[in-house]
This record gives C-alpha cells, sequence and structure tokens, in this order.
C-alpha cells in the first residue's frame, strides 16, 4: 500500500517540474610541467568562470577542485583536492608539490579512491576524502594540455600509461569504469599538441555537446566506440571567452540528472534545506526524512519530495515557519521533480477564464493573455527563485514580455487580474 506518513507539513500550493536533484562536479585541473605559470593562471581565471556558473545553474550542484601531476616522469601520479564539494567558489593557487608529470588517466584512480574512502599515498593533500550528497549525480570537468602517449615512455599523456595501444579498451580503462559504476559523465577542455591526444580526449569526453570531430574508438567506449558529439572544447590557448564559458556550464549543467535513488534518507546532518534554497529529493521506493526545512519570512527553504511508494516524515523532521514543503506518491523518472498542482477553474458567466501564453516555447518574446479579465500584475520567477519580471500594469487584456535574455529553462508565470484572482503558467525560454 502506497502511504505518506505526514508529521507536520506546509504544503506548495504549486509544484512544478524543474532542476532535477543536482550535480557533484569535480574540478580536474592539469598541473603538469608543460603548463606555465602564466598559463596556469589563465587557466585558473577560466574555470572560477565556469564554477561560478555552474553553481548558478542548480542551487543543489556543488563542486570540488582536484590538482593533478607527478613529481618525475615515469612516476606514479599525485593528486591535490583542494576543496571538499561545496556551492562557494574557492580561492585555490598551483600546487607544486604534485610534480611536472601528467598522468591522467591514473590520477583519476586516486579521485575513485578518494570517493571510496581508500586511503593512498599518492593523495597528498590535507583532504583525502570526497564525500558526495545523496541522491546527486557525478559529473567531471578535465582541462589538460595532454598528450595520446602511445609508446607507454614519458609522463604527459591522458591515457593508461601501462597498457595505452590505440583503440585499445584498457587505455581507457579507468574512464570507462567511471562512466558505467559510477554514472560519471565527462566534459573536456583540452589543448591538444596533436591530433591524436584530441581524439582521445573525444573518447574521454561523455556523448553529447558539439564536438564532431575525430574520437578514437575502442570496443568498450560507453558512449558508443568513436560516436559524436561529445562534451569536447577544442581549444588553442587557456583563456576561455564569454560564449566558451556559457557552452562550458551548459554541457555540465546539461548532464546534471538525478538518477532515483531506490531508497533515500535524509538528515539533519547533512540534508537541512537552507534559507533561500530549494531541494528536489526523489526516490523509486522510499524516502525517510529526518531533517530541518529552514524558514525566514517570504526566503524559506523550498522541499518538493517525490517517492515510488512511502515517504515518511521521521522525528526531527521539522518545516519550519515561512518555508514550503510538499511530498507525493508517484513512480520516479530521473526527468523531473515535483508537479504541478490542479486547482479547479474560474468560470465567469458560464465561460472558464484561463491564462494564454504564445509562442511557448519561445526564444524573444512571449504575449501573456487572459480570456476573460484584465491583467493587473504579472511575476516571472525562474526555477531557482531569482525573480525575473515583477510589473503592476495598467488593465490590459495581453502583454508582451521579451525574454531573449533568460537563460533555457522554465519559468512560472503568475498573473493577478483586476479582482484579485491569480492565474499561473509555465513559460519555456529555449
Amino acid at each position: 500500500m502506497k502511504n505518506v506518513y505526514l508529521i507536520y507539513l506546509s504544503f506548495l500550493l504549486f509544484a512544478f517540474k524543474g532542476y532535477s536533484q543536482g550535480s557533484d562536479v569535480i574540478f580536474w585541473l592539469d598541473n603538469s610541467g608543460s603548463i606555465s605559470n602564466s598559463e596556469y593562471a589563465e587557466m585558473s581565471t577560466s574555470v572560477k568562470a565556469v564554477m561560478q556558473k555552474v553553481i548558478e545553474c542548480n542551487p543543489n550542484n556543488r563542486i570540488s577542485i582536484i590538482q593533478y601531476g607527478s613529481t618525475r616522469l615515469g612516476a606514479a601520479s599525485k593528486i591535490w583536492i583542494e576543496t571538499p564539494f561545496t556551492n562557494i567558489v574557492p580561492v585555490f593557487t598551483r600546487r607544486n608539490a604534485v610534480g611536472d608529470g601528467d598522468f591522467a588517466h591514473e590520477a583519476l584512480g586516486l579521485i575513485g579512491n578518494a570517493l571510496d574512502g581508500i586511503s593512498n599515498s599518492n593523495i597528498i593533500s590535507p583532504i583525502t576524502t570526497l564525500n558526495r550528497t545523496p541522491g546527486n549525480s557525478l559529473v567531471i570537468y578535465l582541462f589538460t594540455d595532454a598528450a595520446r602517449n602511445v609508446s607507454g615512455i614519458g609522463g604527459s599523456f591522458i591515457v593508461n600509461s601501462s597498457s595505452s595501444g590505440l583503440g585499445t579498451n584498457a587505455a581507457f580503462q579507468n574512464y570507462t569504469a567511471f562512466k558505467t559504476v559510477r554514472g560519471a559523465k565527462f566534459v573536456v577542455t583540452i589543448i591538444p599538441p596533436d591530433a591524436s591526444a584530441r581524439a582521445a580526449a573525444a573518447a574521454v569526453a561523455s556523448a553529447g555537446g558539439t564536438y564532431t570531430g575525430s574520437v578514437e574508438s575502442y570496443p568498450a567506449d560507453p558512449d558508443g566506440a568513436g560516436t559524436t558529439p561529445r562534451f569536447l572544447l577544442n581549444k588553442t590557448n587557456f583563456i576561455m571567452t564569454p560564449a566558451e564559458i556559457n557552452t562550458t556550464t551548459e554541457q555540465i549543467c546539461s548532464v546534471a540528472e538525478v538518477n532515483c535513488a531506490t531508497n533515500l534518507t535524509l538528515t539533519s546532518l547533512f540534508n537541512n534545506v537552507g534559507i533561500g534554497t530549494q531541494h528536489n529529493r526523489q526516490a523509486s521506493n522510499s524516502i525517510r526524512a529526518s531533517n530541518r526545512i529552514l524558514g525566514n519570512g517570504n526566503d524559506g527553504g523550498v522541499g518538493i519530495y517525490h517517492a515510488g511508494n512511502t515517504i515518511v516524515l521521521r522525528s526531527g523532521f521539522h518545516s519550519m515557519r515561512g518555508s514550503r514543503f510538499r511530498a507525493y506518491i508517484q513512480n520516479c523518472p530521473s526527468d523531473f521533480v515535483g508537479r504541478e498542482a490542479t486547482p479547479e477553474p474560474v468560470k465567469d458567466n458560464g465561460k472558464e477564464e484561463k491564462i494564454s501564453l504564445f509562442p511557448n516555447p519561445s526564444s524573444t518574446s512571449v504575449t501573456i493573455m487572459l480570456n476573460s479579465s484584465l491583467i493587473q500584475h504579472i511575476s516571472i520567477v525562474s526555477m531557482d527563485g531569482r525573480i525575473m519580471l515583477d510589473r503592476q500594469i495598467k488593465e490590459a487584456e495581453k502583454y508582451e514580455v521579451a525574454v531573449k535574455d533568460y537563460k533555457e529553462g522554465i519559468y512560472l508565470v503568475t498573473v493577478t487580474t483586476v479582482d484579485g484572482k491569480n492565474f499561473k503558467s509555465k513559460l519555456v525560454k529555449k
């Protein structure tokens, strides 16, 4: 029997399709000797810009920074973990302790150790483990100039140093394992020394994006041997243009989709919903919650919990005054959290009143119209709570809104009529 056990709820009147849970995003930076200090400064500036936008695109995203290298050519790789997963862009500097070599493939194995809590002396930072956010997917953004070493000799390469034959499964085995076992998605920016390096980096990158060039083909590639497009940005320098920053951000954010956990337990230690934030949680079977949703006037936290069978609000769960919470039972897909309420239509003299948006979706402008009332106020709010429009207008049957500067996504439109009635709809910016 499907049940929702509620201890204390303050329900959302309107929940909606929005962000998936979020992603834990690892910014994985090449610190090898082929990168000069001035180039590192350029890379750092570019990466920080992408970090800021990744945090902004989904309030549930978390980021961490890892720098990698090796102390000498032919030696084992080392990594330095700058931060645990956080929603704040940190200050970081070059870590010369990791060395001049490269060994990206081996460094990825160390990242796996950190995620699994396995001690390894080649994780040389004070932080040695990374704790994932429950329910978040995993995205790894690699910024590198690594070569595609074929002979196994040398220290600057992106593939497995001990088995680097072209087109072999062994050359990419750590990347394959991250994709298949951990469900990780890879986004890559590379300054390739040659065509073979670019093709190897494309094989590392996950399917999607805009890159349609050469991809090194190996049989076990989870994204399809040699297939395009890929999440790869091919560069000639370390300075990313605003357009490239936006493109990379969209690539990272577009794969920030939650795969439904079977069972999800939320505790106050890790899962409190902060003021001004929204947590969308979903599980195919059950959610057990003893966390708090913090309140603060009209800027309280928002929690939307969605499970296939049972939601249990345990001792300690508290949706505080000023917060908003909704729980519901429905089969759990991975591409949405929340759903619209279905209010009774309002009728005026037998005619149903409704709001219309056209064109919708739109990339330039949208006309908002009511069929039997006059509009007095319009508000448009993004899925992360940003107020895009809050305007009192003269009584009008319709109103045109320019949306060309809006980011692609879904926005909640609320219209208030001259007689105080409210109508809601969704606007899709494409």
